[in-house]
């Protein structure tokens, strides 16, 4: 006969890429890009890193569904970025992708796109058994 193990509480996956992103995107804001030191761009790196402590430190029930909702809702404004930026660069032809490739903007949109990975993972988690 086996001992039977407590089960273990419900964890919410994706929040070290979540938060890794949103370092990287403060980092590339405050350092690299010209100008990316606006109020909206602190308020959304800053939301994403909290997600990403939300998400690693959710255990259990109803924290892991508010850290879920957050992930969600930081996505969410994640996707509406990239898709401004893609059409901003759509809008500026070879001239847009030249500027996007030159300025280094690739990295936060890389890590924009590590955020929502983060997202997914966060999804799949919450339908995995544990």
């Amino acid at each position: 006969m086996t001992a039977q193990r407590a089960p273990s509480r419900k964890r919410l996956g994706g929040g070290a890429l979540t938060l890794i992103a949103g370092i990287i995107m403060l980092a590339m804001h405050a350092l690299v890009l010209e100008g990316g030191l606006t109020a909206s761009n602190i308020g959304v790196d800053l939301s994403i890193i909290v997600c990403g402590f939300l998400m690693l430190f959710a255990r259990g029930g109803l924290s892991v569904a508010l850290a879920f909702v957050a992930s969600l809702a930081v996505s969410a404004v994640d996707v509406m970025l990239l898709w401004a930026d893609f059409a901003a660069i759509a809008a500026g032809g070879f001239s847009g992708i030249a500027t996007f490739l030159s300025s280094g903007a690739g990295v936060s949109v890389i890590a924009m796109f590590i955020v929502v990975v983060g997202f997914l993972a966060a999804l799949v988690s919450l339908f995995r058994r544990s």
